[in-house]
């Protein structure tokens, strides 16, 4: 493997180290005579307005032009031309990765002629096939947009969609959590490159992004969906590139708050009109702050500064559980039932009443976020110019824990994250350009309880390893309560990152070529399952008994089971790891002028993908045939047979070798209709491979025997105890469980010695050691036509279409055989042991393995218009219909080893197909629109009236959208198998929808039928038989809307105040993903999907998007 590390670097070195595309823009076009004939070597200027920075180039002998690798700003363009007078076009406005074609007639003469131009016109682009969208500055400022985060507007562009993040192990507590995950055209949410100001962006850990300066420190941010050029990779999706703003030779800045208060808002639907408020939220926030920006030395130095922080406190959304009442716990007891030490200790601690087991409850939430951004821009002279910047976040939520109310236990987390950049732009000669880059970025992710909680050992569990640490890490019960959270632990990313991109004009040739190189390490420190998981389950209920009552009472005895894929019992000794990898990337790009009307797009990169290296050896690798052949690790022998470690025969560092044969071709074109720039047809294809690997990827090895041992007891394998005692060790426990003592693995030194001990029953974890690493690739095309309409409107029809292989998926190696009866079985693994007459042969739990092996595809069309502010309105919107299906089975997670579930065994023949439908975030139509419009009212008034009735602006954003599928669980086990994913099976002529009684005691709304589906004992061996994501939520419909009123004082001083309102017709969106930034969490699908739980079908308190929420700025402008 350190072949593959020297051979990339090799590569990468030699062709100069050069980043993806930047996020800067270039201005090309033809000069022309009065006649129409092209002009030779006519001489063209570009001037950055605000700083006098300037750039020129010449036209060939066809009078083409192009000036390359331009800041996003206004410019002023100037032609000269011996015989002709002097063309100067004003306020030009060059977006982020735009090709702008500005194409100049000359007319006769020796004076100068001044030709003024609306700067705000938008072009149709006849330069490039790329799909992409700028979110300009005037929307990213004056749009209503809850939590100020920039990066929800990523939802403005054609083609894009929020994603789910299940399975992408996001949230408050590992990152960010104004991060967001959205698809592109159907690719991952782990798929999006995201750059500030051309250096990398990305949360390496996630694959999301690293959190967006608030929107008065940013000059506009594009997105690239479809075919972008070969400048572009390491990820497969779609391409961000937010740009920071930067100072002027004018001071320019603003001061502001934003403040969120109860009393502007509506109720949740689900909130009792009994609570304070009226059942309002409780949520208050202030966001304030300013920016300021200006020169340090004229027409050379600039320098711009920012700074916003965000205060928050919240009740948090209702939630609602079920627990014994006391009436349950009486009858327990009457009924000779014992309850057990720890539960005894832990009821005081739980909301018990009288006689309801309903409770519903909210949970206190405190947040602080401080932004701050600072950035210096210096041209040492026109052909030299240095930018330095710095971004700093830092955010931090409290823990919770109330003694009486153990249910709201949460974490508390504080969160650093920094981003440096360096960049210098050389102009080595008018046709030939440099880029550098060099940026770093370090965040550093911390959790933990609130120090007053208890542990389970201080409760009485006498669970095998006492940590010190005081936590809770989960006590669930089925179809009842759960409460828990994460233990103490840190997350530390660095990324180092090295690009250069030279930028060459040949003729009708625009050349491009470079590459990256990234360094990344990721260190985590995590006592993950030192404090222990607990699960009860509810078996089917006797006679005269209700399932609550067979749950609480295994709860009350402390009778520990799985279900559903979770584990009766698990402790672990904490999940350690140090990651390492390197990431690059090379490529060359043309961008030939055929004619005046046609350019290519052919483009060329190669990306190896070199997996993380646990520098530490925290690996392991499973081989089915060394299993069959009974052969054990010559590293730890006391491995099961067919696991294996580094140093072992034919076992990599990695454990699994890289992938280098990348090549990934771009070919695209564009043509220009008519030749006036109004109609062009664009179009291409590519190959965009996702080779930034998810950091997260490999935690699961970490976290195994003999690195950090696990003790994994699951019902069948290694029989469970109880709360007090899970490891069976008194005989009372051995006689309530029928279960057998079982060893004591910890403590646990690390490095591990040769002869550590391995648990029956264990979690193992292994790449597909049949294969080479196999990259996540998307093949990627599209058609588009694009006309400028009067009113200078663009407007776009476009198809896009891509097909993605090798997606990830954990695959569950190890399930039981399918049981006509129901009856869980031997695992296979285990027979397979057995039957070499290993005694005991129960060495396995589940055997887990990352396959690249899941397929998708999507189709779209895409319809889109667009109105850059002209006589006071702008607008864009777009409407697509699109269909994305792939056969990632249901709740398998998309990350690889994190996602928690396991999907069915690779030797199951009707896995793939069973599993094809519908992806997680499949909309069928979506429709969003955002405007701006400056009212004409008293507009041009004076005096009096215009200041009492004129200024006033209305905004607004608008999303439709089809529901997200989901799939119908059973809940329970059907074909024995143990996955805990059998689905429902419908009652033929009954409808899915509508009429699932919610009951009298809980406020509740229902939407599936569960009467149309058959019962458990009708559906006993089988798998069910719906299809994967068969059943739709309710569709989402949502209008924000802001309204705001000018006071201009001078020419440079402005008041502005704003009333913003988020769902402003108050409309119910149930089970919006869309979660605020910082206002709450995703709600949880679990019990809504499966047949056996009591909240099946229904939406629930938690299940609600939020209401109407209006929020009051003030801000000052100069």
């Amino acid at each position: 493997m350190k072949k593959h590390v020297l051979f990339v670097l090799l590569v990468l070195l030699f062709v100069a180290v050069s980043s993806q595309a930047q996020g800067l823009g270039s201005i090309a076009g033809r000069i022309t005579d009065p006649g129409g004939a092209s002009v030779a070597n006519a001489k063209v200027t570009a001037l950055q307005v605000g700083t006098g920075f300037s750039r020129t180039a010449l036209a060939d002998a066809e009078g083409l032009f192009v000036i390359p690798s331009l800041q996003p700003a206004t410019y002023d363009l100037s032609v000269e031309a011996n015989g002709f007078s002097t063309s100067r076009e004003s306020r030009i406005v060059l977006l982020a990765d735009q090709t702008l074609t500005v194409n100049v007639g000359l007319k006769l003469g020796m004076t100068t002629e001044v030709v003024v131009v609306s700067g705000n016109a938008l072009q149709v682009d006849t330069a490039t096939s790329t799909l992409k969208q700028v979110i300009e500055q005037q929307r990213l400022v004056e749009m209503p947009l809850e939590g100020r985060n920039a990066a929800k507007l990523t939802l403005l562009v054609p083609g894009a969609v929020y994603s789910a993040n299940g399975g992408a192990d996001q949230g408050t507590t590992k990152t960010f959590p104004g991060a967001v995950t959205i698809s592109a055209n159907g690719a991952r949410q782990d798929m999006v490159s995201y750059q500030l100001d051309g250096g990398n962006y990305v949360d390496e850990y996630t694959n999301v992004n690293q959190p967006f300066p608030f929107p008065d420190a940013l000059q506009e941010f594009s997105v690239q969906t479809s075919n972008y050029s070969s400048e572009y990779g390491q990820n497969a999706g779609a391409v961000v590139n937010v740009i920071t703003k930067s100072g002027t030779n004018n001071f320019h800045g603003d001061v502001f708050e934003f403040l969120r208060n109860s009393v502007f808002n509506a109720r949740n639907f689900f909130a009792p009109f009994n609570l304070k408020d009226n059942g309002r939220d409780q949520l208050k926030r202030n966001q304030f702050g300013g920016t300021v920006g200006g020169p340090i030395i004229h027409d050379k130095t600039f320098f711009f500064a920012g700074f916003q922080g965000t205060r928050l406190r919240n009740l948090g959304s209702p939630t609602s559980s079920t627990v014994p009442s006391q009436a349950d716990i009486t009858a327990f007891t009457a009924g000779g039932g014992t309850i057990d030490p720890t539960v005894a200790n832990l009821l005081p601690l739980l909301p018990l009443q009288p006689t309801s087991r309903s409770v519903t409850f909210v949970r206190p939430d405190r947040q602080n976020f401080n932004e701050v951004l600072g950035r210096v821009d210096h041209a040492f002279s026109q052909k030299d110019r240095l930018s330095v910047r710095y971004d700093y976040n830092y955010f931090s939520k409290a823990a919770v824990f109330v003694p009486t109310n153990i249910l709201t236990y949460a974490d508390g987390s504080k969160i650093a994250n920094q981003n440096y950049l360096i960049h210098e732009s050389h102009v080595l000669r008018p046709s030939l350009l440099n880029d550098f880059r060099f940026s770093y970025a370090r965040e550093k992710a911390s959790r933990g309880p609130d120090s007053t909680v208890p542990s389970v050992q201080s409760l009485g569990s006498m669970i095998p390893f006492q940590p010190t640490a005081h936590a809770i890490q989960q006590i669930r019960v089925n179809g009842g309560f759960s409460f828990g959270d994460n233990p103490q632990a840190a997350f530390v990313r660095n990324n180092f990152t090295w690009s250069d991109d030279v930028s060459w004009v040949k003729g009708k040739h625009d050349f491009r070529f470079g590459g990256i190189l990234e360094r990344s390490r990721i260190d985590l420190n995590n006592l993950f399952f030192q404090p222990a998981e607990f699960s009860f389950c509810n078996p089917a209920p006797g006679a005269g008994q209700t399932a609550s009552q067979v749950v609480f009472n295994n709860f009350l005895a402390g009778k520990l089971c799985d279900y559903s894929g979770n584990f009766a019992f698990r402790q672990g000794a904490g999940e350690f790891k140090n990651n390492r990898d390197i990431f690059g990337g090379v490529y060359a790009q043309d961008n030939f002028r055929v004619t005046h009307r046609l350019t290519l797009n052919l483009g060329l990169r190669y990306e190896p993908a070199l997996p993380w290296r646990e520098i530490k050896g925290r690996v392991q690798q499973f081989r089915l045939d060394g299993l069959s052949a009974n052969v054990r690790s010559t590293q730890f022998p006391n491995a099961p047979p067919g696991v294996y470690f580094p140093g072992d025969p034919g076992v990599p560092p990695y454990g699994i070798n890289a992938s280098l044969k990348n090549f990934a071709p771009r070919i695209g074109f564009a043509y220009d209709v008519f030749g006036d720039g109004k109609t062009s047809i664009r179009g291409g294809a590519g190959i965009f491979y996702n080779s930034r690997i998810t950091g997260i990827i490999n935690n699961r090895f970490v976290d195994q025997t003999p690195f950090s041992p696990q003790l994994i007891f699951s019902t069948g394998v290694v029989n469970p105890g109880t709360l007090t005692d899970p490891l069976c060790t008194l005989s009372s426990t051995q006689t309530a469980q029928n279960c057998t003592p079982q060893a004591n693995l910890f403590p646990s030194p690390f490095p591990p010695p040769k002869n550590s001990a391995f648990a029956l029953g264990g979690l193992y974890l292994s790449w597909d050691p049949a294969n080479n690493y196999q990259v996540p690739t998307v093949y990627n095309w599209n058609l588009a036509i694009e006309r400028q309409l009067p009113s200078t409107i663009l407007v776009r029809a476009a198809y896009v279409g891509s097909r993605s292989t090798h997606l990830t998926e954990t695959l569950n190696l190890d399930p039981a055989p399918f049981s006509p009866t129901g009856t869980k079985g031997t695992l296979r693994l285990n027979a397979i042991a057995a039957s070499l007459g290993i005694t005991p042969s129960n060495l396995f739990s589940q055997v887990q393995q990352d396959s690249q092996d899941i397929n998708a595809n999507y189709h779209s069309l895409q319809l889109s218009a667009e109105r850059r502010m002209t006589h006071g309105v702008t607008i864009l919107g777009s409407y697509t219909w699109s269909k994305s299906i792939d056969d990632l089975p249901p709740v398998a997670g998309v990350t690889g080893f994190d996602a928690g579930f396991s999907a069915r065994p690779w030797d199951d023949p009707l896995r793939h197909q069973f599993d094809r439908g519908p992806s997680e975030f499949d909309h069928t139509h979506r429709f969003v629109s955002s405007f701006v419009w400056e009212l004409p009212a008293f507009s041009g008034s004076k005096g009096f009236l215009h200041h009492a009735f004129g200024g006033w602006q209305y905004s607004g954003l608008v999303a439709a959208q089809t529901g997200r599928p989901f799939t119908v669980l059973q809940g329970a086990e059907l074909s024995g198998t143990g996955l805990g994913q059998d689905r429902g099976t419908l009652v033929a002529g009954v409808s899915p929808y509508g009429t699932t009684q919610c009951g009298t005691t809980t406020n509740c709304v229902s939407w599936l039928n569960k009467a149309a589906f058959a019962t458990n004992a009708a559906s006993v061996g089988t798998y069910g038989a719906t299809g994967k994501n068969a059943f739709r939520m309710p569709g989402k419909y949502n209008w924000d809307m802001g309204l705001s009123k000018s006071f201009t004082f001078t020419e440079r001083w402005r008041l502005q105040f704003r009333a913003e309102f988020f769902n402003v017709f108050n409309r119910v969106n149930f089970f919006d993903e869309e979660v605020p930034s910082g206002a709450g969490s995703q709600p949880s699908i679990t019990n809504f999907q499966k047949l056996s739980a009591r909240a099946f079908g229904t939406f629930r308190a938690g299940q609600a998007g939020d209401p109407r929420i209006g929020q009051l700025a003030l801000k000052l402008f100069f």
